[in-house]
């Protein structure tokens, strides 16, 4: 946040060292090629001059002795020919000035920015690590919220403290205990920052293979924006991962697919 207030300076900043440092590096290191590169140019230039004053010469006894013969035509093109002698040395100078002014004709251009980036590093493992934890409260949130919304009893049993206190195992497999009129669910809650697949480890394979019915995935895209939105799938087991074994990662696509037609208009606050 600092560096992107101070954008506009550092901008002018970036301006300034391209017109002093970094362009005239550019100009000298292309001057430098084509210097590198003239002797042999005006080498290859000088050739060409020659071959031609030689075609031409070739040209000039032919036309001469067609023209001896009395050929009006021969004539006329041999008139060409000589003119043509006699401003080949000038055209042959004039080409090789040009050669040698070459390298005086590269000077910096304007500036001219496409695109700003912030560009940081990536971040460590703590700090992945409190992303992560940041995403799954905000899940977290928005299920217990979109439990409350139809009257259900829910407890938060995602911690070994937690779910003993339920009357479960340490880690029974599921996230949330919700008790509603006449259902109970067991709801593994699973949150992104945006989208992407979802990970259900070997335990919450297992339990959703077990439970059946009774288990529900809900999955909250979007939990770094300022409007998450819940997947709820019931059995996720038949519906996502039958065929798989152990840990499974499921794709988005699927979730969404597979979600029940209420649950994708779910919505809550992060």
């Amino acid at each position: 946040v600092p560096l992107a207030r101070r954008a506009r300076g550092l901008s002018a900043a970036a301006r300034a060292r391209l017109e002093t440092e970094t362009l005239a590096r550019m100009v000298e290191k292309r001057r430098a090629k084509i210097l590198r590169g003239l002797p042999d140019r005006l080498r290859r230039e000088a050739r060409g001059f020659d071959f031609r004053e030689a075609d031409l010469a070739a040209q000039r006894q032919a036309l001469g002795e067609r023209a001896a013969a009395g050929d009006g035509d021969a004539e006329e093109a041999l008139a060409k020919i000589r003119a043509e002698q006699r401003a080949l040395p000038a055209e042959r100078e004039r080409r090789a000035a040009a050669l040698r002014a070459e390298a005086d004709l590269i000077v910096p251009g304007a500036v001219e920015f496409i695109v700003h980036a912030l560009v940081l590093p990536a971040p460590g493992p703590e700090e992945r690590r409190r992303r992560d934890a940041e995403i799954e409260a905000i899940a977290m949130r928005v299920a217990l919220a979109y439990e409350e919304t139809v009257g259900a009893e829910t407890r938060d049993v995602s911690r070994p403290e937690l779910a003993r206190r339920a009357g479960l195992t340490d880690w029974p497999g599921f996230d949330l205990l919700s008790r509603r009129p006449g259902e109970t669910r067991n709801i593994e809650v699973k949150g992104r920052a945006a989208g992407g697949e979802v990970l259900l480890s070997t335990n919450e394979y297992a339990k959703a293979a077990i439970l059946r019915d009774t288990y529900w995935l809900y999955v909250v895209f979007g939990c770094a924006g300022p409007r998450p939105r819940l997947f709820a799938i019931q059995d996720p087991f038949e519906r996502l991962i039958a065929n798989a074994r152990g840990g499974v990662a499921v794709p988005e696509a699927a979730i969404r697919a597979a979600a029940t037609p209420a649950a994708p208009e779910t919505r809550g606050d992060s």
